[in-house]
C-alpha cells in the first residue's frame, strides 16, 4: 500500500471524450440548448480537474475560481465566434447556448455537492465505486432530460 498513487476522478481522457461527443451531437442535429449544457459541464469538469494542479496562480477556493474563469472564457469564445448573437436561437428571450452553458455549470456543481453530501452521510466513504464521477454525470444527464422533454 506504500506505493499506491492517488487517483484523480476527472481524467483528461474522459474530458476529451465528452468534447468529441459534443462535436458528434452537433453533427447529428442535437438542439443547441442540450449540447451547450454539456459544454458547460465539460468546462466546469476541466476547471475542477486542473484547479489543484495549477499552483503558480494562487486563487481563493481554486475549484470555484477556475470554474468561473473557464465559464467566462467559454462565453467570451462563444461571443467572439458569433454563437451567442443568433437571433433565432433564443428561448425565453435568452440565447439557448448561454442558458445551456450556465445550466450545465450549475448542474455539474450540484453533482459535486451531491457527492460530498453522500460521503458525509456515509462517514466520508463512497456508497459505490466512481461515485465522484457518477454524481456529476447523472446530474448533467438529469438537466439534459429535463430541458429536452420540457423545452425542446
Amino acid at each position: 500500500m506504500i506505493f499506491v498513487q492517488p487517483a484523480f476522478a476527472q481524467c483528461p481522457v474522459c474530458i476529451v471524450a465528452v468534447g468529441g461527443g459534443l462535436w458528434l451531437a452537433k453533427a447529428l442535429g442535437v438542439d443547441d440548448l442540450i449540447a451547450s449544457i454539456w459544454i458547460g459541464a465539460l468546462t466546469t469538469a476541466t476547471a475542477i480537474a486542473l484547479a489543484d494542479r495549477w499552483k503558480l496562480v494562487k486563487l481563493p477556493k481554486p475549484k470555484i475560481s477556475w470554474s468561473v474563469i473557464f465559464y467566462l472564457f467559454t462565453l467570451l469564445y462563444l461571443q467572439i465566434s458569433g454563437y451567442l448573437n443568433n437571433p433565432y436561437c433564443k428561448i425565453w428571450g435568452v440565447c439557448k447556448i448561454w442558458l445551456g452553458v450556465t445550466i450545465g455549470t450549475v448542474f455539474l456543481w450540484l453533482g459535486v455537492l451531491l457527492d460530498k453530501y453522500l460521503r458525509s452521510k456515509n462517514n466520508g466513504k463512497v456508497y459505490f465505486p466512481y461515485q465522484k464521477v457518477v454524481a456529476p454525470v447523472v446530474m448533467t444527464i438529469l438537466a439534459s432530460l429535463i430541458f429536452y422533454f420540457l423545452i425542446c
